[in-house]
């Protein structure tokens, strides 16, 4: 009875696709508009929750808290093959993730920087209290990893010739 009922549950699983899913090599896609949208999400809820009062902060992170797990998936399923994978990594690999991540941290360093000087200024002519700061500030570090998952995807997208369909069979 329980082979029975084992085999039931393998043919279930089979059913849904994801044992197949499981078994191949992703394919690498170029997400040219995806990566783009979780950061104008992101952009967007920073400088809500950055400009509304308190009583409207929510709105910003929420809209952040979209972006993130977007650009996340992007990188999950972007040209960009992650590091210490099974799939096989070429030279030309290396050097599309090598400038795709060199373009992400250059991003982060500048809107880490810039970021740091607006809470400052933002402090000094709000008059903010040390709660609405470290409200801003977790904002940022948000933004900053929404920036790690999408732009190296959004480069990669943009700086790779889409394949015709008969090269890709190939």
């Amino acid at each position: 009875m329980t082979n029975r009922f084992i085999a039931t549950l393998d043919n279930l699983s089979r059913r849904t696709g994801i044992p197949a899913l499981a078994e191949g090599a992703p394919r690498r896609r170029l997400l040219r508009w995806t990566p783009g949208f979780a950061l104008l999400l992101a952009l967007t809820g920073l400088g809500i929750a950055f400009l509304a009062p308190a009583h409207q902060f929510w709105l910003g992170q929420s809209l952040l808290s979209v972006g993130f797990p977007i650009g996340v998936c992007c990188q999950l399923w972007g040209p960009v093959k992650p590091w210490g994978t099974q799939e096989t990594v070429d030279e030309w690999d290396r050097d599309l993730r090598r400038r795709a991540f060199l373009v992400g941290f250059a991003s982060m360093a500048l809107a880490g920087l810039a970021l740091f000087w607006a809470i400052a200024a933002a402090t000094a002519v709000y008059d903010w209290s040390g709660a609405d700061i470290a409200r801003r500030a977790m904002v940022c570090a948000f933004f900053l990893m929404t920036l790690y998952s999408a732009v190296p995807t959004l480069y990669a997208s943009w700086a790779t010739r889409p394949l015709d369909p008969a090269e890709e069979e190939a």
